[in-house]
């Protein structure tokens, strides 16, 4: 596909599913596509210890009939280290550090939405098992070359972190610093990680937690609790708990005090290696819409019951 040299590859996913959702005593249910996904992979061995690798992920429709790029990236990797530059939109740190294996997240429900990014992030291996990655990402809101950076009023992200992955166990920590963090609650001055998984052979299990230094003295606590586990051959089921706690001095931020939580159950048979049925219940409390991850006064439940089938390729 254009060039002898690199490997390329051809990914994706799809996914259809029926869904019942209840936002704040709201009904609505039907069925539709969840997920439409292509990713193209190609990489190129440049010899001498180096590589480089370019990953461009195609979104054909998810939630609406809309075509567009999703996750882009390109890696660069020497015998110091692997360089990625990115525009993404980065995961929700507790879910991922967790090992939440639940399908629809609790992104934007107990916890604070993400937002596309451009990004870039230098990782260096320390020692077997051990990875130390410094990274920045530039404010939300404009992607691409020549946006996101100077001349924009958001917060860019300075990003130190490693992880350490040997046997059953998966540790990881990070701190992050903010650019123009001013004085109020409605934006972000550091923020503490910690998580890690053990696998008992069993179920695994899993926990993080992300500690948010408001600017205007504020906390913003965001948790996770996961756990997956095989019940047969072709069946497993997993289960996420997650919550967000606020303290906030600032009236003026939405919702300047409480706790969200919410949960998510499900079951999945796999029919093969690349298509399988998804069961899944969630139920959390509250909406997650502000720069500061702040819920809106509204404190009524909100749940989704859905089934959903998947084809990777």
């Amino acid at each position: 596909m254009g060039s002898a040299s690199a490997q390329v590859t051809l990914g994706g996913e799809f996914a259809w599913g029926y869904g019942n959702y209840n936002t704040a005593g709201v009904d609505a249910s039907g069925g539709g596509i969840d997920t439409s996904q292509v990713a193209f992979t190609a990489k190129e061995d440049l010899g001498g210890g180096m590589s480089i690798q370019a990953k461009m992920t195609l979104n054909l429709g998810e939630y609406a009939a809309t075509t567009g790029a999703d996750d882009q990236s390109l890696t660069l990797t020497t015998p110091m280290g692997a360089l990625s530059l990115l525009t993404y939109k980065p995961g929700n740190w507790v879910m991922g550090t967790s090992g939440s294996g639940t399908w629809y997240g609790l992104d934007g429900r107990s916890l604070g939405a993400r937002a596309k990014r451009d990004g870039y992030a230098f990782t260096v291996p320390v020692m077997e098992g051990l990875n130390v990655t410094a990274a920045f990402t530039e404010p939300a809101g404009a992607t691409g070359e020549g946006s996101g950076n100077a001349g924009q009023s958001g917060q860019g992200i300075y990003n130190i972190g490693a992880k350490y992955s040997t046997g059953p166990v998966v540790l990881s920590a990070a701190y992050l610093s903010l650019s123009n963090a001013g004085t109020s609650d409605a934006t972000k001055d550091s923020v503490v990680r910690l998580g890690g998984t053990y696998d008992l052979g069993v179920a695994k299990i899993g926990a993080a937690y992300e500690g948010v230094k408001l600017s205007g003295g504020g906390t913003n606590t965001e948790t996770a609790f996961a756990l997956t586990a095989p019940l047969a051959a072709n069946l497993s089921i997993a289960a996420t708990y997650a919550s967000t706690a606020l303290t906030s001095t600032f009236a003026a931020v939405s919702g300047s005090a409480g706790t969200r939580n919410g949960y998510q159950v499900q079951a999945q048979y796999n029919l093969s290696k690349t298509a399988y049925v998804i069961g899944s219940y969630g139920s959390w409390t509250g909406t997650t819409t502000s720069a500061a991850k702040v819920t809106t006064t509204d404190s009524k439940d909100s749940s989704l019951m859905a089934v959903t089938l998947v084809k990777d390729f």
